[in-house]
């Protein structure tokens, strides 16, 4: 008789009858945005936002020789850490060589050199 009345009171009410009857919630998937900025000298910060179900992700840093796209340096792996459903956490990085890399007189560095980010999942 009891699961009839679930069933029933589900029926009118149409919330929270996943609770009642056991059946669980399924959470969507995380959808993390990373977007990332750096100087000259290889300091930078990557944002990474969330706009679906919690989660982490993980990226790398590539710089390159625009005219010489087989020279490169590249950070370490960056991972966002835990980042919650609506959430942007931040992370700092480094990456060593950049300016050894991209610097030619009176050029700005971002004239001579580009950078990429890649998942490194």
């Amino acid at each position: 008789m009891k699961p009839i009345l679930i069933i029933l009171a589900c029926a009118f009410l149409f919330v929270g009858c996943d609770k009642l009857l056991g059946q669980k919630e399924e959470k969507p998937d995380p959808k993390i945005e990373s977007h990332c900025v750096m100087n000259g000298y290889g300091s930078g910060k990557c944002s990474f936002t969330n706009k679906g179900g919690p989660g982490s992700q993980c990226i790398k840093v590539t710089v390159f020789k625009v005219a010489d796209m087989e020279k490169t340096v590249s950070s370490s792996t960056i991972c966002s850490g835990s980042v919650g459903t609506r959430e942007t956490k931040s992370k700092a990085f480094s990456i060593p060589g950049v300016n050894d890399l991209c610097s030619e007189s009176g050029v700005a560095w971002n004239k001579v050199c580009a950078f990429r980010v890649t998942n490194d999942d």
